[in-house]
């Protein structure tokens, strides 16, 4: 990773002037941008700025953002306390090998003494166990999240089938605004960690195969501007939070439950039952392809029913998701196209109509679902809306595209024009 260009942030910043006309609002918007990049020093800066451009009467509004401020500078002395306390934790196990050091090279000049066997204890415990591993220096990003790595080792290995397997069930849902809900019989709708990084790990790992991604894949993905110290941090306290969102209720253990981590690589719980409508969309479009008329035609149209908006709209912009909504965008087009003409086919005009508009919903230069619009419309009678079907497509084709409408689709024209 490589040092970052200035932000729009950090460009406001330098260029704002104290006496420029800049509203309230736009402060506020920016000072919670900069919160969410983990900037908390400059949001507190917009958000005093913003509190001084206030009126009087908005006293609420004031009081909202003063709140907020000090919410903030708390949180920058809890980090603070953090790091110093990581930096104790760091120079105390120095100083205690430095002394453990000093101890071996003594040892030849003690009188050793065997321990009779018989005398040792039965059996060895965790704390004993751990007592014997080699220490190692802990850098401050890692004094907290470490521990809860320790337990989800713990936990997968000592009580799978006490914990891991008795974790409620997580219903995912990709299209649209994305929603977690859990329970097994009767789910109820989970609320996610209001660390915004948190909830996009989760969208991430749903995105990838087997949901499982290594710490160097999550840290380019969504922190790619920052260096690989701040990135794991951040990444740490983002995983944090949503475990704490996830467990809640029912993983009485720091660590562990829904993501696990394991050699650098975290993951959902494989033993969680995961029902995702993105999994339940392709299921039943390859059941469709799979089969041929009516049956086919109503697999296709309980999958488009699934299709709430395009896939992870949260992360409409972002590298990692691209691909994949992409792909399932295609699939959606691919079956409404089928169920628009199947509909023609079987004078079903009307669901001809609300399948080629789902398209033109989509993309609107698709001009397969334009024509379908105008045949549809044009077997109803409704021969003026067929044609200024034909002049909106020929509109939105030259404005984006810069074309005119196929021959295909001009012919259409001509056969609605001669009655």
């Amino acid at each position: 990773m490589v040092s970052a260009p200035l932000s729009e942030q950090d460009t406001f910043i330098i260029q704002f002037d104290a006496a420029s006309p800049v509203s309230p609002g736009t402060l506020a918007k920016h000072g919670l941008t900069c919160i969410e990049r983990g900037l908390y020093a400059e949001g507190a800066v917009f958000f005093a700025l913003a509190s001084e451009r206030l009126t009087p009467d908005q006293a609420q509004l004031i009081s909202t953002l003063d709140k907020l401020r000090s919410a903030v500078a708390g949180y920058i002395q809890a980090q603070d306390a953090l790091l110093e306390a990581s930096r104790q934790l760091a120079a105390s196990d120095a100083e205690q090998q430095a002394q453990m050091a000093s101890l071996k090279k003594l040892l030849p000049l003690l009188t050793e003494t065997e321990i009779p066997v018989k005398t040792l204890p039965p059996f060895t415990t965790r704390r004993e166990v751990r007592a014997t591993q080699p220490l190692r220096l802990v850098r401050r990003d890692e004094a907290m999240d470490d521990h809860e790595e320790r337990e989800v080792e713990t936990e997968s290995i000592s009580a799978p089938s006490r914990t891991l397997q008795t974790l409620p069930d997580l219903h995912v849902t990709c299209f649209g605004r994305f929603e977690v809900r859990r329970g097994t019989n009767s789910p109820e709708d989970l609320d996610l960690c209001s660390n915004v990084k948190g909830q996009a790990v989760l969208r991430y790992l749903m995105t990838q195969p087997q949901h499982r991604a290594s710490v160097d894949k999550l840290m380019e993905a969504l922190w790619p501007d920052e260096e690989p110290e701040v990135a794991e941090h951040k990444l740490r306290v983002a995983i944090s939070a949503l475990r704490v969102s996830l467990n809640r209720d029912v993983v009485s253990k720091p660590g562990g439950g829904y993501i696990l981590c394991k050699g650098q690589v975290y993951s959902l719980n494989p033993a969680v039952k995961l029902h995702s409508d993105v999994d339940e969309f392709l299921k039943l479009y390859r059941a469709g392809r799979a089969v041929s008329g009516p049956e086919a035609m109503a697999l296709y149209e309980r999958a488009c029913n699934l299709y709430s908006g395009p896939y992870l709209t949260e992360d409409l912009y972002a590298e990692w998701s691209y691909m994949t909504r992409e792909e399932l965008t295609k699939t959606y087009v691919t079956m409404c196209d089928a169920l628009a003409e199947h509909a023609l086919a079987s004078d079903s005009y009307q669901a001809a109509i609300t399948w080629a508009s789902a398209i033109l919903k989509v993309d609107r230069c698709d001009e397969q679902a334009h024509r379908q619009l105008m045949r549809a419309y044009a077997a109803l009678k409704r021969r003026n809306e067929a044609l200024r079907q034909y002049q909106l497509c020929q509109q939105i084709l030259n404005e984006e595209l810069g074309v005119q409408p196929m021959p295909e689709t001009q012919r259409l024209l001509q056969t609605l024009l001669q009655g």
